[in-house]
């Protein structure tokens, strides 16, 4: 008979649903949001396309939009969900909380550069992407040992979800863009010791609105 792997897991990987059109258009960086009507509907599929599934453990970033839907997953089957402050999303310093309107208005060659150097740049006073993917694997390194051989939930911010994928798949962090998900979107990566795969990227996409 041969053994279930152990060396391997499972990450069901969802993007936040959509935000409220008060937070949509803002640097929300690490900071909290409220999810839109559309939003709170997205976390309703996500039930129903997990019923199937064994999942061990529900992760989410401390953030309301990513920890609310995960308390959502993890509640339907008796868990709790479990927040990890390494898994917010980069702080954006002086911009956070901000629309990106007037943040373009007041400081536009500074945006220039914190979207051309992708990954590296860092917003006035808040961290790069770089540095907030190094928090998310320094949380994965901590915890696949006691998750081997199971599959989990993690549900995080865009940018965040992009660049941990990148990181693991062994890609240049400026070529996460490739990896975006929509808000509510979902990723399965499989994870393995000596590398990762992707399983499935945006399935959605495939199916009629």
């Amino acid at each position: 008979m041969i053994e279930e792997p152990t060396d391997f897991c499972r990450l069901w990987l969802f993007r936040h649903p959509e935000l409220d059109p008060a937070h949509a258009a803002c640097a929300v960086g690490a900071g909290p949001a409220e999810l839109s009507r559309r939003g709170r509907a997205q976390v309703l599929r996500w039930l129903d396309r997990l019923k199937p599934v064994t999942i061990a453990a529900v992760y989410a970033s401390s953030q309301p939009q990513c920890l609310g839907p995960a308390r959502a997953l993890a509640e339907g089957r008796g868990q709790e969900a479990r927040a990890d402050d390494r898994l917010r999303d980069q702080e954006m310093g002086r911009w956070q909380g901000r629309a990106w309107q007037d943040v373009m208005r007041d400081e536009d060659s500074a945006v220039r550069t914190f979207f051309a150097e992708f990954g590296e740049a860092k917003a006035p006073g808040g961290e790069s992407l770089g540095e907030a993917v190094e928090r998310v694997l320094s949380w994965w390194t901590e915890t696949m040992p006691a998750v081997a051989g199971r599959s989990l939930a993690v549900v995080l911010p865009g940018s965040l979800l992009s660049g941990f994928t990148a990181a693991m798949l062994g890609m240049r962090l400026s070529r996460c863009f490739s990896l975006q998900l929509p808000h509510g979107g979902l990723g399965v990566l499989d994870v393995f010791q000596n590398g990762a795969r992707i399983t499935a990227w945006n399935p959605d996409a495939l199916a009629a609105e």
